[in-house]
């Protein structure tokens, strides 16, 4: 299998989406100070789309998975490497939220880590999530990235494409005609999450497949600076807008769908770096920020939780009166905090339980 070059620019994404992750588990917080702080009633309805990229991040793994597999491995192999690339965090957060439940407010869930801990939490299996609820990504990825490995290795081409795409229609279209919570299951069976993963890989492999079909032609491509110029133009829009609509102001519009489009069409433009934007993002420090967005989505939670039960509910006239600084420290100590879990145990952790497990660990 040919492997793409190393595509840095995709790193800051994932880094710019994961700020919109940490909004939308502040709402409940913003909630406390509607009367007292009306501006947060309007961070309020501007952070509504911002559990939206989520939906990204699954298109980005599908793009991945199917760019840098080696499909010649069999699939308890498969399996073996990404549950050791992804459940040692898991199960590291699930423990801090029963440390931090040993002496402070946070209740911790008598049965609910369980399903957690077997990463079978938001596959239709159980009724809500875990104390960690950003743990429902870690178990609707790893079965969803399973089902396709087995899927592809087992199937015609041409069958296999169908299969695909079916699966991003009524997956999506499932999920988009369903209202109620994230864990809800939609006609008793399908897992609102694992809707999402079967749907957002499913459109990866579909533009990893156009890519390595079309990447050498691309790279050959002679542009003016016109051309460049509205490469830059496109990419800028949708980057912006994508950024504005998804936790930046309240998006009215129903169908989040055009969401999706507008990730799509911003995810190809970073592929093939036509644009100014592209190739000046394309660089080690979108690296650098990218490597910490998995401790961060899994750890953030923890953060607000605790601050939402420490501090702002017992120091409410404080947050009144610093209402920016308040969310400045939350956001701060949420990226800190994950950088510090990605330095201290995700990377030791990952490479120990590499050269323990596997010969090779792509992530």
């Amino acid at each position: 299998m040919v492997k793409p070059e190393k595509i840095k620019n995709i790193e800051i994404l994932r880094f710019l989406f994961i700020l919109s992750i940490i909004s939308c588990h502040l709402r409940d917080t913003l909630k406390l100070f509607f009367d007292s702080i009306p501006w947060y009633q309007i961070l309020h309805g501007s952070f509504a789309q911002s559990h939206r990229p989520v939906d990204y991040f699954f298109i980005i793994a599908g793009f991945f998975l199917f760019m840098t597999t080696d499909f010649r491995q069999n699939f308890c192999d498969f399996a073996k490497n990404k549950l050791i690339r992804m459940m040692p965090l898991v199960i590291f957060s699930v423990f801090l939220f029963w440390v931090f439940s040993l002496f402070t407010p946070i209740q911790f869930p008598k049965f609910e880590f369980v399903f957690t801990l077997l990463s079978i939490n938001c596959v239709g299996l159980t009724f809500k999530g875990s104390i960690n609820a950003a743990a429902w990504f870690v178990s609707a990825l790893f079965w969803s990235m399973c089902f396709y490995f087995y899927l592809y290795k087992i199937t015609d081409k041409k069958w296999f494409n169908l299969i695909c795409a079916c699966l991003i229609f009524f997956c999506y279209s499932m999920y988009i005609n369903t209202t109620g919570k994230m864990f809800l299951n939609v006609y008793s069976v399908f897992n609102k999450g694992i809707l999402r993963a079967f749907a957002g890989i499913g459109v990866g492999y579909f533009i990893s497949m156009i890519y390595k079909d079309n990447i050498e032609s691309i790279k050959n491509w002679s542009l003016n600076i016109w051309q460049k110029l509205g490469f830059t133009v496109m990419e800028g829009f949708l980057l912006c807008w994508l950024l504005y609509y998804t936790f930046l102001h309240h998006f009215r519009y129903k169908n989040f769908l055009i969401l999706i489009l507008a990730f799509i069409g911003l995810f190809w433009l970073f592929l093939i770096k036509k644009g100014w934007i592209s190739k000046l993002l394309d660089n080690n420090i979108s690296v650098f920020l990218g490597q910490f967005t998995f401790s961060i989505f899994l750890t953030h939670l923890l953060v607000i939780i605790l601050w939402k039960r420490c501090w702002c509910e017992t120091h409410q006239s404080w947050v009144i009166v610093n209402p920016i600084l308040n969310l400045f420290i939350v956001y701060t100590v949420s990226i800190l905090f994950g950088v510090l879990t990605f330095y201290l145990f995700e990377k030791p952790i990952t490479k120990y339980l590499k050269n323990k497990f596997c010969a090779r660990i792509k992530a």
